[in-house]
């Protein structure tokens, strides 16, 4: 049996980028003003509450203000993710890393996952359909879709917006071994 390989998406899926940009935006805007709650949908502008509600040009100016800040530094892994990784990894799954950022320009994505001692054995940055991986853990609506489509096992995060898509979610990274178990 060939080593088996686990990709995982970066952002609200191994890394809290939902906090980092609302506390980005709580540092120069009131949080009375802008709560920021967590977005029902992927699409962030349509989640209100947020200084980017309804208008996407806004949510790509902050976004991109934010990533010019540091933003992909300052996420925080979630829960467990790091432990849970290096367990896997442990295990025998090879660990590719796989974003769609296409805005690090400064390489604050390798930084960020050496950083946080994120085990891994490759990073890609592009398109996941093009990556034949056992299984991937993704959190984009869309890319799930795709990837479901193409017949690929994705398990994603228990967020708002992509509770109904297709396979396993889980809450907390701890109980992923259990659902790879089978994979192995």
């Amino acid at each position: 049996m060939s080593q088996p390989i686990l990709m995982v998406d970066i952002d609200n899926t191994l890394a809290d980028y939902t906090d980092a940009l609302r506390d980005y935006i709580h540092e120069t805007m009131d949080p009375d003003d802008y709560p920021c709650p967590d977005p029902v949908e992927y699409d962030m502008t349509l989640t209100d509450g947020w200084p980017f509600t309804g208008r996407p040009a806004d949510y790509r100016w902050w976004h991109k203000r934010a990533v010019a800040d540091g933003l992909y530094s300052k996420e925080q892994p979630y829960p467990h993710a790091v432990d849970t990784l290096k367990r896997l990894h442990d295990d025998g799954w090879w660990i590719l890393i796989a974003t769609s950022r296409r805005d690090d320009m400064r390489g604050d994505t390798i930084r960020w996952l050496n950083n946080n001692r994120i085990p891994h054995d490759g990073l890609y940055m592009g398109d996941k359909t093009l990556i034949q991986a056992s299984v991937t853990l993704e959190d984009n609506p869309t890319t799930i879709r795709r990837l479901t489509d193409l017949g690929r096992y994705v398990i994603h995060p228990d967020h708002k917006y992509c509770r109904d898509e297709k396979y396993d979610s889980y809450h907390d990274w701890n109980q992923l071994p259990n659902l790879l178990e089978e994979e192995l």
